[in-house]
């Protein structure tokens, strides 16, 4: 394997720098910034071009010490290397510069930009995977795909990766998976809650998947097994909450080929868990297989921005697309006389029940549909909402949807969104549909990676 030099002329959206190869061709590179000159070694697979970073010749001067050992081959940081302040303008300027290809921006439309109030140590939930290797047990994720192709060749230097997949890489058993104990992004009670499990004389079927979160007080487990090792791993998890003192969930993941996933199983403890702040003193509680947020601090970010966008206002009935287990209702709920959330999830639903008996929400309540069944089926039984506040998947949701909600009255939309095409498809729809956007906020609630929320807020 050989080196080769190259200049970084751009980021990559998701965080990689890029090159121009030898052949004229676009390469990524992870932890080479923009403006650097680099050596690196090619180590492309089929369809990825990627260069794995071997020395930096010339420094850009955002470049930072990484604070973490595992920072060349781990995948969950992007900017491990990139100054706080350059990840900031940067993916401010990534986001509005992708949602300005799809919408115009009005010129009265506020702009701006929220902080994420922790930048390390803020993850209260993962997934790591167990893995029995010929060095004994790891609990943790597999490396990057640049560092797993090094790997790969690095066993067999007389391999070639021109006609090798990323699975056949990653199947080759000869990629070291990353012990992830130590991760500096984890909250310290997550990293200790790691750390007891690893520690446990537990052994569990290789490839296990271990849900970990950990929350103030609040911490649990939730193990994941396929049907062939399903006893056996139940027995297993029912051992480690026995040891832990913790509760656990078991989830037995359905057949392949299958979509229907069993109940999941509450082997100890209690099934729903304290996870987000609802305020000062209340905990929001969630079932297993209700979203919950990676970190609850960060989170309130959009809580505050939207309760900013509402101040002032008071609406007859609200409607929430997407409420999970109540998130935002009790601040949505302030503004309005009547408010409805639907989420299509059964254990959001279920959990967000209940926390509104928990915490007596009056003038709530919460149903399992889809956005377009209900806003369809509603319509007709003469139900309306005067504001609409949706939350988009990484993809968003049809243009019929965005119909529907004006025919259902709505006069004042928000709009919360995980990527920016997503909230800028969301604006198009609506602003094709006569809407004007008022309010578009970005709010960073994961810090060293490339990943932030949206929040708009649309009028008729």
């Amino acid at each position: 394997m050989e080196n080769s030099t190259f200049r970084i002329s751009k980021f990559h959206y998701c965080g990689d720098g890029i090159a121009e190869s030898a052949d004229h061709r676009m390469l990524r590179i992870a932890n080479a910034l923009a403006g650097e000159v680099v050596e690196a070694v090619p180590c492309s697979v089929k369809r990825r071009r990627q260069a794995y970073l071997s020395r930096v010749i010339t420094r850009s001067t955002d470049r930072v010490m990484p604070v973490c050992a595992l920072w060349q081959s781990c995948p969950a940081c992007q900017y491990a290397c990139l100054s706080i302040e350059a990840q900031r303008a940067l993916k401010q300027a990534q986001w509005l510069g992708l949602i300005r290809k799809f919408v115009t921006i009005p010129e009265d439309c506020v702009i701006d930009f929220r902080r994420a109030p922790q930048t390390l140590g803020y993850r209260h939930r993962t997934d790591l995977t167990v893995y029995e290797t010929s060095g004994g047990r790891v609990t943790g994720i597999l490396p990057r795909l640049d560092t797993a192709a090094i790997a790969y060749l690095n066993a067999d230097p007389g391999h070639t990766l021109a006609d090798v997949t990323a699975q056949d890489v990653y199947e080759s058993g000869r990629v070291a998976p990353l012990d992830m104990q130590g991760c500096v992004l984890h909250a310290p009670e997550l990293g200790r809650l790691i750390s007891r499990f690893c520690s446990l004389d537990i052994s569990f079927p290789h490839l296990t998947r271990i849900g970990f979160e950990a929350y103030g007080l609040e911490s649990r487990i939730i193990v994941y097994s396929m049907p062939e090792h399903a006893k056996y791993a139940r027995n297993q998890a029912q051992k480690a909450g026995e040891v832990l003192d913790i509760s656990v969930i078991f989830q037995e993941l359905p057949p392949h080929g299958s979509h229907v996933y069993p109940k999941p199983e509450t082997i100890s403890g209690n099934a729903y868990y304290g996870y987000a702040h609802d305020d000062e003193d209340h905990l929001l509680y969630a079932l297993c297989g209700a979203w919950t947020p990676v970190n609850p601090k960060n989170a309130s970010l959009i809580r505050h921005v939207l309760s900013e966008m509402t101040e002032g206002r008071r609406f007859e009935s609200l409607l929430e697309l997407g409420c999970g287990y109540g998130t935002h209702a009790s601040i949505m709920m302030q503004y309005a006389r009547k408010y409805t959330g639907i989420d299509a999830s059964w254990p959001a639903i279920q959990s967000a029940q209940y926390n509104a008996q928990r915490y007596a929400w009056k003038d709530a309540a919460f149903f399992t549909d889809t956005a377009e069944h209900y806003l369809d089926k509603r319509y007709y039984r003469g139900v309306r909402a005067e504001a609409v506040l949706m939350h988009s998947n990484r993809m968003p949701y049809s243009e019929k949807t965005a119909g529907l909600c004006k025919r259902f009255g709505a006069q004042k939309l928000y709009i919360v969104a995980p990527t920016a095409y997503a909230v800028a498809q969301e604006c198009r729809h609506f602003m094709s549909l006569g809407y004007r956007l008022t309010r578009l906020t970005l709010c960073d609630t994961l810090p060293m990676t490339y990943h932030m929320m949206a929040v708009a807020s649309l009028e008729l």
